[in-house]
């Protein structure tokens, strides 16, 4: 199997289409995304696609073969400047449609609680269906993480499942304080590792 690596410009389409797949039952898109809603896959794709250029631009997506990806942002970098916003602002409208507010209102909540620290941001990391368990995950985190460890540089996630957060906490993450979503919206859990 292939060692993770960063993207190239070509796999960026497929790394949006692995990670919308892949994210496809997660409780916070099924809470953005509801699974009748309308070209629900077709939305995913672009939200997914819009996130992955971002981190690309920045070079910071990764990919394991076809299997899996990871979607990583800089130290400063984790949130969308004001420019940004207003650039993709008519593009997250398109997607989200009526759920436009309540989408509006996740991104803030978590914009709020998101560290002032340097850090590393994993928004996403995830691998197909048939990669699921494999190690896929794990090998993604490793790669970066051990750039994290090389520059002494933290790294901070926020995990949407009890079985993300345990392979989390199996790579130096520490649990903070859990962050209700609103209007409805799940539980998710901000996790923090300091470098090693």
């Amino acid at each position: 199997m292939p060692e993770p690596r960063r993207a190239t410009d070509a796999e960026i389409p497929g790394v949006a289409r692995l990670l919308a797949g892949a994210f496809a039952t997660d409780p916070v898109f099924a809470h953005l995304l509801p699974p009748a809603m309308s070209r629900r896959d077709d939305r995913m794709i672009r939200c997914f696609l819009l996130d992955t250029k971002r981190s690309h631009g920045l070079h910071s997506t990764w990919v394991h073969g076809t299997a899996g990806a990871a979607v990583w942002f800089p130290p400063g970098r984790a949130l969308e400047s004001v420019w940004e916003q207003i650039r993709t602002g008519p593009a997250y409208a398109r997607i989200f449609g009526r759920r436009l507010v309540i989408a509006s209102h996740v991104v803030s909540t978590m914009a709020r609680h998101h560290p002032r620290e340097p850090h590393w941001y994993l928004l996403y990391v995830g691998a197909v269906p048939a990669a699921q368990g494999t190690g896929v995950g794990t090998a993604l985190l490793e790669a970066m993480l051990a750039e994290c460890d090389e520059r002494g540089d933290a790294a901070y996630l926020e995990a949407t499942t009890e079985q993300s957060r345990k392979l989390y906490a199996r790579h130096g993450f520490v649990d903070r304080e859990p962050l209700q979503l609103p209007d409805g919206g799940p539980l998710m859990y901000p996790m923090w590792r300091d470098p090693e």
